[in-house]
């Protein structure tokens, strides 16, 4: 083990690192840490040993700064501000700032949960429920999927002018879920279960299907829609109450804890759930919660990977710092709880002057632009990870990221294009997809 001060010195490299990146719309610090490692390799640019460290600060930092491109650059018409995310409507009201604050409240609240149970209950608590329950994944998983179908519910079905009309309206969106979770299943599973990919890819061949699902599309909206940059208030002010941001944090945790002990569960499919068996209202509490869910899913995910007792591998990060060095000592695991904390006090000053700057500069800085320079990027990412058959899944996962946005139906469907194969590989009925699908 380096020394304490070497490796709080690499949580501080990677919480900058973090901080620099994290607030560009479309870049997720899972691709651009696969990048480093695939251009530069970890030991020619630091120790083995630090990169778990390294890797915990620009995770914490994206878990804070990535509000600023979730509230600042997923713009709409102002025509839809009762059709989209609160943060989106946080923005046409000229309160984005706001809404980053809230996110803020959530997001230190989440750390200091999560740091608490690290410290406290988790060494406990996690290895005998996990080693009880962990039999039982698959049918979580098939439970919370068609909880995810069932919580849709039809809409737009009094605006037709006949009966087949209306009952098309109604429906559409649903449908057109089920649909995209289907594609995006049957691409994941093409994906993971034939050559497609270049076998140096290994740790990386996901990367371009994910990209297109959730960065490239939503890029690609920004570039299309050409929204209004509106005026912002970059006042120190929010509006909410100790009660709701009580049990938007309980709930916060309670989705995120779900999220980051179960494979292949992720943070929104986590804070669903959650967010139901606590009954959230108000757009206050849901921003807060997803502040607390975050920094719990991201954060809480990948230190699991420190925990001697379990040493979970979660998460893209996980794998791939795992394939280089594991942590092994409680030492070390105590450590991260310190570079935790560390980081999250840096991302969140970040996080706030960050959002200051783009309240006062909002309608200097055009989104559009910066859109075009992201989606070149990605691009780049995609071709240097996995090369020219990775910019083939790329723009195929694209276009059904772009679909699930034109009938206005939950982006998270995409993630059919994990769960699917999963679910199939679970199930022992790979061999026969294959068949089915006529590759093997």
């Amino acid at each position: 083990m380096l020394p304490l001060s070497d490796l709080l010195l690499w949580s501080l490299v990677g919480v900058l690192f973090g901080s620099l990146i994290s607030w560009i719309p479309g870049f997720h610090i899972f691709n651009i840490m696969a990048l480093l490692v695939a251009v530069f390799g970890v030991g020619s640019l630091m120790p083995v040993q630090a990169f778990p460290f390294f890797a915990i600060g620009a995770i914490v930092a994206y878990a804070y700064v990535s509000a600023i491109s979730s509230v600042y650059f997923s713009v709409a018409d102002e025509s839809a501000v009762f059709l989209l995310f609160p943060t989106q409507r946080y923005l046409l009201l000229g309160r984005g700032h706001e809404a980053v604050l809230l996110y803020l409240i959530g997001a230190v609240a989440g750390t200091l949960i999560l740091v608490l149970g690290l410290l406290f209950v988790f060494p406990r608590v996690l290895p005998p429920i996990y080693q009880a329950t962990s039999p039982y994944v698959t049918y979580f998983l098939v439970a919370i999927v068609l909880f995810m179908f069932m919580s849709e519910w039809p809409k737009e079905g009094d605006r037709g002018r006949t009966p087949a009309e209306r009952l098309w309206l109604a429906w559409r969106q649903i449908l057109a879920g089920i649909f995209v979770f289907f594609i995006s299943g049957i691409l994941g599973f093409i994906v993971m279960n034939t050559n497609l990919l270049p076998t140096t890819s290994a740790y990386t061949r996901l990367t371009p299907m994910f990209i297109g699902f959730f960065g490239m599309s939503w890029v690609l909206l920004n570039i299309l829609s050409n929204p209004p940059m509106l005026e912002q208030v970059p006042d120190d002010r929010v509006e909410s109450s100790v009660y709701n941001t009580l049990k938007a944090s309980f709930g916060g945790a309670l989705g995120g804890t779900i999220a980051a002990v179960y494979p292949i569960i992720t943070g929104g499919m986590g804070a669903l759930v959650a967010g139901h068996m606590t009954s959230q209202r108000g757009d206050d509490a849901f921003i807060i919660s997803q502040g607390v869910n975050r920094v719990i899913y991201y954060v809480g995910a990948f230190t699991l990977l420190f925990l001697p007792q379990l040493r979970l591998t979660r998460g893209a990060a996980a794998w791939l710092v795992s394939s280089i060095y594991t942590p092994k000592s409680y030492a070390e695991y105590l450590a991260a709880i310190g570079a935790i904390l560390l980081s999250a006090g840096i991302s969140f000053l970040f996080t706030y002057y960050i959002s200051r700057f783009m309240a006062r500069s909002f309608n200097i800085v055009h989104l559009k632009k910066l859109s075009y320079l992201v989606a070149i990027t990605l691009v780049a990412i995609s071709y240097v990870l996995t090369g020219w058959m990775g910019i083939a899944v790329l723009f195929v996962s694209t276009a059904i990221g772009m679909t699930a946005a034109a009938f206005n139906t939950r982006r998270s469907y995409c993630l059919g294009g994990l769960i699917l194969p999963v679910l199939i590989s679970m199930t022992g009925h790979t061999g026969y997809f294959m068949h089915l699908l006529g590759l093997g």
